[in-house]
């Protein structure tokens, strides 16, 4: 144990280690419904643009859209390029760095060249590992998107409901969706109330919504 903790904090595994904490930290907040799953995702929608033109996408969205990258969780992306590349910078300190450790200017270079090593390979191993779960999230997608769930019924999911702030839940068959949803203040919604979605606002990422009882009449 001493020994995987000693690497653990070690250059340049400890990089690695940094980031991997980082994604278990939010998985466990996310689990609670604090974050969600796609908050970190990037519009591509100008890359889109440029495609439909015949005008290839550059930069840094166009290689991310390359590797598909864009048509799944940015966050799940992420924890995947970390654990890959944590891994990797792992086992090759363990078999090709611990000899060396006493040679400060050899040890820093070799440790560089691992780290960019692993990084790049971790990239097109994650590439890879989402190729098969990209059509499932493209699916999600079309079926949850922000359009199709409007004039839908949710469950108030927090104790009140302001124009701030406000969670209600969506079932849609699966696991469940946590939507933020805004109301004026002529409304009283409480935790396990019904509501309507009404409208979305992309800025808050939030839904307005109304009583059931005004929607129907």
């Amino acid at each position: 144990m001493d020994l995987f903790w000693g690497i653990f904090f070690s250059f340049p595994v400890v990089i690695f280690s940094g980031l991997v904490t980082i994604c278990v930290l939010y998985w466990l907040v996310a689990s609670i419904g604090v974050l969600t799953v796609d908050c970190l995702d990037i519009d591509f929608d100008i890359d889109v643009k440029q495609l439909s033109t015949d005008n290839p996408a550059s930069g840094f969205s166009g290689l991310l859209m390359k590797l598909g990258f864009n048509e799944v969780p940015m966050t799940l992306v992420i924890t995947l390029i970390a654990l890959f590349g944590w891994s990797i910078c792992y086992f090759s300190f363990r078999f090709f760095m611990i000899p060396i450790s006493h040679y400060a200017l050899i040890y820093y270079l070799l440790g560089l060249i691992i780290f960019i090593t692993a990084f790049i390979a971790a990239v097109y191993l994650t590439a890879f590992t989402i190729k098969p779960l990209r059509p499932i999230f493209s699916k999600l997608n079309t079926a949850n998107s922000h359009q199709s769930l409007l004039g839908q019924t949710v469950e108030i999911r927090s104790s009140t409901v302001s124009e701030t702030k406000g969670e209600a839940t969506y079932e849609d068959g699966g696991a469940g969706l946590i939507l933020q949803v805004r109301c004026n203040e002529s409304y009283q919604f409480k935790r396990g109330d019904k509501a309507i979605l009404l409208s979305y606002d992309k800025t808050n990422n939030s839904y307005e919504i109304i009583s059931l009882d005004e929607f129907n009449g």
